[in-house]
């Protein structure tokens, strides 16, 4: 079943600075590799589609994972089903042998890393919208603890993308929004409201201060 929605609508929820997790912030920074927010979009029935391939092939390798998400102020229930895989490599060999899944030239696969309670990590295929808020610079970044006690990394805006991003979270508010460098998603959580903050919280799949401190490196192209 679809993991715990509580996790994924804190995403972008506030989180305190704890100095056991708190790594050097920068300042300024342009970023080597862009970071890309748009919106999760299956509307064309691409994942759908992969789903459906997986469940009729028991050599695949793949699993599909299915649930729902609560509607926004009371609204009707979201049914999702993710593909998903022990590696992400996994994910993209099966796309590229069946080319008859490929997404339209508008929309993107991409893949994010999980961990379980227990330390496992898979990977999950998300269907996005090509295109979306490309940020190539950040006026700050750092290392927090956030309220599931898991570290994550907070970034912060530069005042332009901060307005462009305002408006992108107010239009698809109800929907999850994607956070990709390459083709990771290193987060898609639900948007409850409208993000006016200019600040953006990204959840990680580390179990160590170490690993954590990777992350940010590799997403500020240390």
């Amino acid at each position: 079943m679809l993991r715990s929605l509580l996790a994924l609508a804190l995403a972008l929820a506030p989180a305190a600075v704890t100095t056991g997790c708190t790594g050097a912030a920068k300042t300024e920074v342009e970023l080597v590799r862009t970071l890309v927010l748009t919106p999760v979009d299956d509307s064309k029935g691409a994942l759908k589609r992969v789903a459906e391939a997986v469940r009729a092939d028991p050599q695949s390798g793949l699993e599909v994972e299915s649930g729902e998400v609560a509607g926004v102020d009371g609204g009707p229930a979201v049914q999702e089903s993710f593909a998903t895989g022990p590696e992400k490599h996994v994910l993209e060999d099966y796309i590229r042998t069946h080319p008859e899944l490929a997404p339209p030239a508008d929309q993107a696969f991409g893949y994010e890393r999980l961990r379980d309670g227990e330390g496992r990590t898979s990977w999950r295929m998300h269907c996005v919208r090509a295109g979306g808020l490309a940020l190539r610079e950040l006026a700050a970044a750092d290392l927090i603890e956030g309220p599931d006690n898991r570290p994550r990394i907070r970034v912060r805006l530069v005042p332009e993308d901060s307005q462009r991003f305002a408006a992108l979270t107010a239009e698809h508010r109800g929907r999850r929004l994607a956070v990709i460098q390459d083709d990771e998603v290193l987060t898609a959580p639900m948007l409850l409201e409208p993000l006016n903050t200019g600040e953006l919280e990204i959840p990680l799949a580390a179990a160590t201060r170490a690993e954590a401190q990777a992350a940010l490196d590799h997403l500020l192209g240390r």
